[in-house]
């Protein structure tokens, strides 16, 4: 007889060992809802790498054994060099090599697992809202063999995550979350932007003009006296139009696109350096070739 796990019963078999840590702790005068809740955040954090290759064990005449199911096939880093992921946006198509997809590498299973097989047969390209990318820092390098050592043991903490999505206005930020902004020194680090503090949302927020236009540029970093994090972040926020000469179209040419980034705030007196790289790497990305939409 063959049973495959599931995540489902993993994840309620978490939230029983909650239910139990809470029991104990109200034995002991202790607050359930604390302890239980804790329990839980902590295995999750704990086994999460673990879960989708439990979730894929069989159990085989009372011996476990790996499940190997076709249609959520191992890619291998040699194999991902190339698979480009086919995706239009706004009428611009792109070409995402699958090596800049870091949150879908395991570790465990040392490949990508859960790349819709249609998606790599590229036989449709997908009409999508946003495109996501990550690269390792400073070079926005990809996964590679050189690095992939350094990636395991660095995870996010030399990490950059980006994504492009249709653009947006800035008018309503403006109109219902500026006037509420602390004005604070300008930094040295980030010369030509405007630096206010965010009292609510506890972070330093820069600004390269104090009012709404296309070409605004605001970075968000955490207050790190409010946050102890390991791996500070800094979030970019600015505007990404394919260059001229990648694309064709005069109306594709006109495009813009909304251009979010996190980065260690290490990295931050780097912003426009990394954010020009960046520019260019979605643009290596751009393809004029015309395929069918899903």
């Amino acid at each position: 007889m063959v049973f495959k796990i599931g995540l489902l019963p993993i994840m309620l078999g978490i939230v029983l060992l909650g239910f139990f840590a809470a029991k104990m702790a109200r034995k002991r005068g202790k607050n359930p809802l604390v302890w239980g809740g804790l329990t839980i955040a902590v295995i999750t954090a704990v086994t999460w790498q673990y879960l989708p290759v439990w979730a894929e064990t069989v159990y085989y005449r009372g011996k476990i054994k790996q499940s190997t199911i076709p249609q959520r096939k191992v890619i291998s880093l040699e194999e991902a060099k190339k698979i480009n992921i086919r995706v239009s946006m706004d009428d611009v198509n792109f070409d995402v090599p699958l090596v800049y997809n870091f949150k879908g590498y395991n570790q465990q299973l040392r490949g990508w697992g859960n790349v819709p097989q249609k998606q790599i047969e590229g036989k449709k390209r997908l009409a999508v809202d946003f495109i996501k990318i990550d690269a390792l820092l400073p070079d926005l390098s990809p996964l590679r063999e050189e690095n992939l050592a350094q990636f395991e043991k660095l995870e996010w903490g030399q990490s950059l995550h980006a994504s492009i999505t249709h653009t947006r206005p800035w008018d309503y930020y403006f109109k219902y979350f500026f006037e509420k902004l602390q004005r604070q020194p300008d930094l040295p680090k980030l010369p030509g932007m405007l630096h206010y503090y965010d009292p609510s949302g506890k972070a330093d927020i820069f600004f390269s003009h104090d009012h709404p236009t296309d070409e605004l540029v605001r970075i968000r970093c955490d207050d790190v006296n409010f946050f102890h994090s390991a791996f500070p972040i800094c979030v970019v926020e600015t505007s990404y139009s394919p260059a001229p000469d990648v694309v064709l179209s005069k109306s594709v040419k006109k495009t813009v696109f909304h251009l979010r980034y996190e980065l260690p705030s290490q990295y931050i007196a780097q912003w426009q350096t990394i954010g020009q790289k960046l520019k260019s790497r979605f643009d290596q990305m751009v393809t004029i070739n015309a395929t069918f939409l899903n």
